[in-house]
């Protein structure tokens, strides 16, 4: 792999005859030099001059190649690198850093016109002993500044094969061609075979993994990238019949057909915001299904909310998802959607809206369970709402879910207990207020709900669910009737 610098590197140029163009005939290991092997700067080679010079490099070394060149345009000369998995790179102009990996390489040299001048210099380092850091597999990875020389190893910690997966920033139709040069390594370090350079890995027709439990990365050019990595186990990713990556800022679109699987699997990563939002969900003929899951497929399949091409999902909109990363399964490729990091209208009571409130802890390791939120609406709504799950491992954590309206007594329910699906509150009220009050990251919770006009107006779209009304208590205050109803009936997640 090259890269090219221009401008400020001056060379001269040197026309004596007297050079020594000597072509090696011994493979050169663990030496350094230039060639030609007498000159400091750019040499004018005679016509007819072919010389291949070949590199030996053991496990654990590269060679470094700076090479200059200035072939004349139409001449037929050249200059060609082939590295060890035998992709060649030839060199017409300015200067240029060539990386080679182990276990072999070589620099050819042929002219016919006797006008091309070329000259580059070799270094053999070892980089075995370079610092390294170590990432189980679900580790992503910010690609953007990778510090020089500095060595990544991904490794399953349940020996399963590893998948590398890279993503664009804000990009979902574009492979990164500066992921060239970061190289890859089939093993647990530099001494592992060499496989290429980053994009070529990702971008193959056939799908790229590790032969054991461990992949490796490293940037030898210290150039910047706009990616990030995402590493999982083989056996995660083989249920699906595509696999995505997707690294956005503020919003991301997928289209429809967008990938043309029966099953496709996406995992999000909101590099600016520790919350996003499902604001639209579309299925088209050809699609059923869309389950959502915290973290990579290599963390866990727990699915946390499941979308029917027969649910009315645009009531379920916008939903939100307390977590930087997770995971979306699609089943049908005729679906789109779209997520973001923020959205106005989450707070908003409208009829017929259905969703969810889920504490971060169940999104994201180590964060905390509490939440605060209050959904208002500007005329009376009767809102449902369940706790499918509630687990509280910390004395003093407090769930609680008002209903209420301005100048009354709310309806309140109130858990410092685990439970799990008590069932389903109903209450009339202009707000809803659900709040959980701890910072245990073991514990966590789920909220139900479900609003509708409460003159009994409903909506365009059937009900998530329906309930039985067995108890009823009835307070007036202020023109607003508040109605807290205890039912027995357990409400079920989508």
């Amino acid at each position: 792999m090259a890269t090219r610098f221009f401008p400020l590197l001056l060379f001269s140029v040197n026309l004596a005859t007297g050079t020594d163009f000597s072509c090696p005939t011994n493979p050169i290991l663990r030496e350094s030099g230039t060639f030609p092997s007498d000159e400091k700067t750019l040499v004018t080679f005679p016509n007819n001059y072919n010389c291949e010079i070949k590199f030996q490099i053991e496990d654990g070394f590269i060679y470094r190649l700076t090479i200059v060149a200035n072939v004349t345009v139409g001449s037929g000369d050249s200059l060609t690198v082939t590295d060890a998995l035998g992709k060649q790179t030839k060199y017409t102009d300015g200067v240029s850093l060539f990386v080679a990996a182990a276990k072999t390489a070589s620099l050819k040299i042929s002219t016919t016109s006797g006008n091309s001048q070329f000259w580059f210099r070799y270094t053999s380092e070892y980089v075995a002993l370079n610092e390294q850091t170590k990432y189980p597999t679900g580790s992503r990875m910010d690609l953007r500044i990778l510090p020089l020389n500095k060595i990544y190893t991904f490794i399953s910690p349940y020996n399963d094969q590893v998948v590398l997966n890279t993503a664009t920033i804000d990009n979902i139709n574009l492979v990164d061609v500066s992921l060239r040069y970061i190289y890859v390594y089939d093993g647990p370090d530099v001494k592992s075979p060499f496989v290429g350079n980053l994009y070529d890995y990702v971008t193959s027709t056939k799908l790229s993994r590790s032969s054991g439990n461990a992949t490796t990365l490293i940037n030898f050019y210290g150039q910047h990238t706009f990616s990030y990595a995402l590493a999982n186990d083989y056996k995660s990713i083989t249920p699906y019949d595509t696999y995505t990556f997707v690294v956005y800022t503020t919003y991301v679109t997928i289209p429809k057909n967008f990938m043309d699987g029966i099953s496709n699997a996406y995992t999000f990563y909101c590099i600016r915001s520790d919350t996003s939002f499902l604001t639209d969900l579309n299925f088209g003929s050809n699609s059923f299904k869309a389950d959502v899951r915290p973290m990579t497929p290599s963390d866990t399949n727990n699915v946390l909310l499941s979308y029917l091409s027969t649910d009315p999902v645009n009531l379920c909109m916008p939903q939100i998802i307390p977590g930087r990363v997770f995971t979306m399964v699609t089943l049908g490729p005729e679906l789109s959607f779209s997520l973001s990091a923020t959205a106005d209208n989450w707070l908003t009571a409208y009829n017929g809206r259905l969703g969810y409130i889920f504490s971060a802890s169940l999104w994201s390791p180590g964060a905390l369970p509490a939440y605060n939120y209050t959904f208002q609406s500007t005329q009376l709504m009767t809102f449902t709402f369940n706790f499918p799950s509630v687990i509280i491992h910390q004395a003093g954590e407090v769930i609680n879910v008002k209903v209420g309206a301005p100048g009354s007594q709310p309806a309140s329910v109130t858990f410092t207990h685990t439970v799990t699906n008590p069932g389903a509150r109903v209450a009339n009220g202009t707000y809803l207020t659900a709040s959980y009050v701890g910072n245990e990251p073991s514990s966590s919770s789920i909220i139900s709900f479900q609003m509708k006009n409460a003159d009994g107006t409903g909506p365009t779209n059937a009900p998530m669910t329906t309930t039985t009304h067995i108890e009823t208590t009835t307070e007036i205050c202020n023109s607003y009737s508040l109605i807290a109803v205890f039912i027995l009936l357990v409400l079920n997640l989508l």
